[in-house]
């Protein structure tokens, strides 16, 4: 059983910060350091002076936070309240979550991973947390919601009275709902009750809150946005390798060992990768090249690889391609400099055609349903195999721990 609790939630007020899309910031990890220093300059609220904080910074955030209360730009709701967050981005589409505070526990019990975490990053936001006292950037989450219940709530909410809306600095616009009629609070704790909740974004932010669990009420649970699985705007996109070190020049001789392969035009690459596949794409200087996966592949996949990752394009490369013949295996990997990675297909054309790279791969999307299989059989996906776009601004609202 989920356990999703409505909180009294810290929110910016419009009237004292100005522009209130434009204090909002993308999460921490996913901003290099020009992009935190530009994001702080722009005002004296931005969320970025406390969700990019580190090391002996953390104790300043947290003096920011309570300067900010103290002074009125951040104000905390009087009642218990979910919130509904609508994200427009893109060609007109909208995405919409249920900002709640979520019971933590143990993987599994009713909140379910697909990702493995790194130490580094789970100390610094254990660090965070505990010394600011709150939950600043939102873990991101979805639920099957077969039944439609938390949909028909959704549509529900969608008539509320707005809080706030803005647009972000990358160009999103963004809304903001309180949710606190007690018959509406109760049925969406109901329908999250009898669900299932997967992560979409956040693993180390969720083992992060879970090292924090202290005295203070709040710190049991944690800030999640919650969207439908069926809403046509939670999108996952692909994220492609782009490679170093050396090509044999004979890489597409050795891959026709186990893959079928079909020379195609650069343009037509990306759309021959359908969502949830298994096949790849290759980019070298000769030319670019569809890789779809033979019987011999999956002989080819080693004995301790999980099932569920046989159909897995990350995991078919790097199995199949990277370790056995580029070798590059999981400790060069992590290396950082053998492969990089990319949420775009231009980039790898590019470092290919600069010659920074020997070649790329590129990777077809996985499905929800992917994630669900692998977390729903205690599996974890190959690190960078999802990438749920856009993420979830933070700043949009906090969850106290006091």
């Amino acid at each position: 059983m989920v356990n999703v609790q409505p909180f009294r939630g810290l929110r910016y007020d419009p009237e004292v910060v100005g522009d209130w899309g434009a204090v909002l910031g993308p999460p921490y990890d996913i901003v290099d350091a020009a992009q935190r220093a530009s994001l702080k300059e722009s005002s004296p609220y931005q969320i970025a002076h406390i969700e990019t904080a580190s090391g002996d910074d953390i104790r300043a955030a947290a003096r920011t936070l309570q300067d900010w209360r103290s002074s009125g730009a951040i104000v905390q709701d009087d009642a218990p309240s979910y919130y509904l967050h609508e994200h427009h981005f893109g060609d007109g589409q909208v995405r919409r979550a249920i900002f709640g505070a979520v019971e933590l526990g143990p993987w599994g019990d009713g909140v379910m991973a697909h990702e493995r975490t790194m130490p580094g990053p789970k100390a610094t936001r254990t660090a965070l947390r505990s010394i600011v006292g709150a939950d600043v950037s939102p873990l991101m989450a979805f639920v099957p919601d077969v039944n439609g219940a938390l949909a028909e709530l959704i549509d529900i909410a969608v008539q509320l009275p707005l809080l706030c809306e803005g647009t972000d600095p990358t160009g999103d616009s963004h809304t903001l709902r309180r949710i606190d009629g007690a018959n509406t609070v109760l049925r969406i704790g109901d329908a999250f009750a009898n669900d299932t909740i997967y992560m979409a974004d956040g693993h180390h932010r969720y083992e992060s809150a879970l090292a924090s669990i202290d005295e203070r009420p709040g710190s049991r649970r944690v800030l999640m946005g919650i969207a439908c699985a069926n809403d046509p705007a939670l999108v996952v996109g692909a994220t492609h390798r782009v490679v170093h070190v050396d090509a044999p020049a004979s890489l597409v001789a050795q891959l026709g060992r186990n893959f079928r392969v079909s020379e195609v035009d650069a343009d037509d690459l990306p759309a021959r990768l359908a969502d949830g596949s298994s096949s790849l794409g290759l980019v070298t200087s000769q030319g670019c090249w569809l890789l779809e996966p033979s019987a011999a592949a999956a002989a080819a996949m080693p004995d301790d690889v999980p099932d569920a990752w046989h159909s897995l394009a990350p995991a078919v490369l790097q199995h199949v391609i990277l370790e056995p013949i580029l070798h590059i295996d999981a400790e060069v990997l992590a290396g950082g400099q053998a492969v990089t990675y990319t949420h775009h297909f231009d980039e790898v054309l590019a470092a290919v055609d600069d010659g920074s790279a020997s070649c790329g791969f590129v990777l077809p999307a996985p499905t929800l349903q992917d994630v669900i299989d692998t977390a729903d059989a205690g599996s974890f996906m190959p690190q960078k195999s999802t990438y749920f776009v856009p993420k979830l601004p933070t700043g949009l609202v906090l969850h106290p721990l006091d």
